[in-house]
C-alpha cells in the first residue's frame, strides 16, 4: 500500500471510528449483553463489507479512539456472522434492525 493509499485509510478509519462510537453511545444506556450485540448488528446491517474490513483493520492496528463497548461489537461481529449476531441480539432481549418487515422492528 501506497503511503497516500494509507493517508486514504486512516481517514476513512477516523470517520468510521467516529461512526461506530456514536452507536455505541446509544447502546450504553442498555444492559451490557444486548448493547455489544446491538452494535455487531448495527454493523452488520448497514455498514458495506469495504467499512467493516476497515474498521476491522483499524482495530487490528490497536484501535485508537474506539470506546470500549464499540470495540467489544467488533469484536462479538467478527467472532460471529451477522445473521448469527442477529439471532444472539433477539436471545438476550434486544430487537434487531436486520429483523424481517413486519417484525416489530419492521
Amino acid at each position: 500500500m501506497s503511503a497516500a493509499e494509507g493517508a486514504a485509510h486512516g481517514g476513512e478509519a477516523d470517520k468510521l471510528v467516529t461512526m461506530v462510537n456514536q452507536v455505541a453511545r446509544f447502546f450504553e444506556s442498555q444492559a451490557h449483553e444486548p448493547g455489544v450485540l446491538g452494535i455487531a448488528d448495527h454493523v452488520a446491517a448497514f455498514w458495506t463489507p469495504r467499512m467493516r474490513q476497515t474498521i476491522f483493520r483499524h482495530l487490528d492496528g490497536g484501535g485508537a479512539g474506539l470506546r470500549p463497548l464499540a470495540r467489544e461489537g467488533l469484536d462479538a461481529l467478527r467472532a460471529r456472522p451477522p445473521k448469527a449476531a442477529s439471532a444472539r441480539l433477539e436471545a438476550a432481549g434486544g430487537v434487531s434492525v436486520g429483523t424481517e418487515p413486519g417484525s416489530d422492528a419492521g
